[in-house]
């Protein structure tokens, strides 16, 4: 899914008051897979004491590629491997779009492309490239184009 943080707000889980919890609304640009929807609120677990004081590591209008886990019983989720599933949408000082994540997209597309089609579709020569590089931003929309490709192709 990609989108804008509307809204991060500290909270104690609403059953297990001792457990610090942040709750995320995101405005939906396009959603990669699952039910596409406006908005999307999910409720993450705070993992990291310091980030206890602060919406942990959400910001209102940043904007976000998240993978989510699915919702637990208790109705928590989070980004698939925390911050290897939270990308973060970077723009240069000519507009251009890149995405990265916490870990700095290392080994991020290792062993993903063994030809130049991934699930059948044929990607383009800067997508190819994008999955050749070790780490580093990445251009958005190589990044979208790789996504969509391994999630079936869905637009």
């Amino acid at each position: 899914m990609l989108g804008n943080v509307v809204s991060a707000v500290l909270e104690p889980h609403p059953q297990f008051q001792n457990i610090q919890t942040v709750v995320v609304t995101i405005a939906v640009a396009k959603t990669f897979k699952g039910p596409a929807s406006r908005t999307l609120t999910f409720r993450q677990f705070v993992w990291d004491p310091r980030e206890r004081l602060s919406p942990a590591g959400y910001h209102k209008t940043e904007e976000l590629v998240l993978f989510l886990n699915p919702v637990s019983e208790y109705g928590l989720t989070s980004p698939v491997g925390m911050e290897q599933g939270q990308f973060h949408v970077l723009r240069d000082a000519k507009g251009n779009q890149y995405a990265l994540n916490g870990r700095g997209n290392i080994g991020l597309f290792s062993g993903v492309l063994s030809s130049g089609t991934v699930n059948g579709v044929r990607l383009s020569a800067q997508a190819r490239t994008m999955l050749s590089r070790p780490g580093g931003k990445v251009s958005l929309g190589s990044f979208e184009e790789v996504i969509q490709a391994l999630v079936g192709g869905r637009q």
